[in-house]
C-alpha cells in the first residue's frame, strides 16, 4: 500500500480504531498501541478494498488487544487520570456534566458489553455488520448490545440522571 494511501486512511480511522481498543482494553496507551500496530499489518495488505477497510482495522485491534491482555494478564482497572475522554481527544473541561456521567456509566460496564455498545451506538454499526466486527453471530450480539443498553441505563441513573 503506498504511503500517499496510507496516510489518508490513517487520518480518517485512526481515531476509530483507537477508540474501539480503548473500549476493550480499558487504558488509552495500550488502546494506542493496538490500533498502531493494526496499521502497520495493513500496510503489508497487497489490495483491499475501501469499504473493508475500517472494519478490518476495528476486528485486527480488536484481536491484537485481546492477545495484548492475555499475554501481560493486564488489569481491567482504569486509573482515574484516563478516565477523562482522552481516547476521544476532549479534555474534562471540554465536556458537560452528562457528558462524563455517560462515560463513567460505559466504562463501569463489563467489557463483553462495552466494545458491542461503542460499536452500534457511537459508530453507527448495525447488528448485524456489529456482529462480524466481533467475530459473534448476530443474535449473541443483539443479546449484548440489549443488555449492555439496560446496564447502561442503570448505571447512568446511578450517575444521578
Amino acid at each position: 500500500m503506498d504511503r500517499q494511501r496510507m496516510a489518508l486512511i490513517y487520518e480518517d480511522c485512526a481515531e476509530t480504531v483507537t477508540r474501539a481498543a480503548w473500549h476493550y482494553t480499558g487504558s488509552l496507551h495500550t488502546a494506542q498501541d493496538c490500533a498502531e500496530e493494526a496499521f502497520l499489518r495493513l500496510m503489508k495488505q497487497e489490495d483491499m478494498e475501501d469499504a473493508h477497510i475500517l472494519p478490518w482495522l476495528i476486528r485486527t485491534a480488536v484481536n491484537i488487544a485481546k492477545d495484548t491482555l492475555k499475554a501481560h494478564e493486564h488489569s481491567r482497572t482504569v486509573p482515574l487520570d484516563e478516565l477523562s475522554c482522552a481516547a476521544c481527544a476532549v479534555t474534562d473541561d471540554e465536556l458537560t456534566l452528562s457528558e462524563r456521567a455517560a462515560m463513567r456509566a460505559m466504562l463501569s460496564l463489563d467489557e463483553r458489553y462495552r466494545l458491542p455498545l461503542y460499536l452500534h451506538l457511537a459508530q453507527g454499526y448495525t447488528i448485524i455488520e456489529t456482529a462480524r466486527l466481533l467475530g459473534k453471530g448476530m443474535n449473541t450480539t443483539a443479546s449484548l448490545i440489549r443488555r449492555g443498553k439496560k446496564l447502561l441505563q442503570k448505571a447512568y441513573e446511578k450517575e444521578g440522571f
